[in-house]
């Protein structure tokens, strides 16, 4: 993975500007400068993590919208079979499997799809969890919690087939009896962003009451991040 590193754009020719809008206001949060996102690093009078944001561009960048696979339809469950054999393949590499956790089933969390001219391109989102309760742990000093193990990645819609352009996996511990707070995607997908012959998934992570903005290159060759942006308030 790459990291750009947020330079000054006020003196250099911005060829796009992507933004954000929260429905109270219209900030920038990355400039296309030389073919390259470089992040704005000005700050924000609003930064609500839990704001739904539309996505605004301008210059010679283009916007494409991202819609939500429904769960059961025909396109979800031709696509769940793939998805489950990749959280398995990034298991074993992982070495993440357990006399426990192979009982434990895995889920289909969620599923993203864009068309960029003729490509159809997925985002997806899938986990398991392992309770981790004991007979012989004092729970005083050790609460009960849950693993979840997550798998994220990127689908090509190929003709025939189904091609895997990047995949990642984390493992998190969840105590038992604490709010499990919203249930929402890990990174949620905002659209995608394309200027030339390049793609950007534009995602909003979120950790807490913090949030940041993630662009990821997706592209036949494969998955990179390019730039994330944390916006800080004024």
């Amino acid at each position: 993975m790459a990291l750009v590193v947020d330079v000054p754009v006020r003196a250099q020719l911005a060829e796009g500007v992507l933004s954000v809008d929260d429905g109270t206001e219209v900030r920038s949060i990355a400039h296309l400068v030389g073919s390259r996102w470089v992040g704005d690093t000005s700050c924000a009078a609003n930064t609500n993590p839990s704001a739904r944001e539309h996505l605004k561009v301008s210059g010679s960048v283009q916007l494409f919208p991202v819609r939500a696979v429904v769960p059961g339809s025909p396109e979800w469950l031709r696509l769940s079979p793939k998805i489950v054999e990749l959280f398995e393949g990034r298991e074993r590499d992982q070495r993440l499997l357990s006399d426990r956790t192979s009982d434990s089933p895995r889920a289909v969390d969620w599923i993203y799809a864009t068309t960029v001219g003729e490509r159809l391109t997925y985002y997806f989102e899938a986990s398991r969890r392992v309770t981790s309760a004991s007979a012989d742990v004092d729970h005083d000093t050790d609460p009960p919690g849950t693993l979840r193990i997550a798998v994220a990645g990127f689908l090509l819609d190929a003709p025939d087939r189904l091609v895997p352009v990047g995949t990642k996996s984390e493992l998190r511990w969840e105590q038992d009896g604490l709010p499990a707070g919203p249930s929402r995607p890990d990174l949620t997908p905002l659209g995608v962003v394309v200027y030339g012959d390049k793609s950007h998934w534009v995602m909003k992570g979120h950790s807490g009451t913090s949030s940041w903005f993630s662009l990821y290159e997706v592209g036949a060759d494969g998955t990179r991040t390019t730039l994330t942006v944390r916006p800080r308030r004024c």
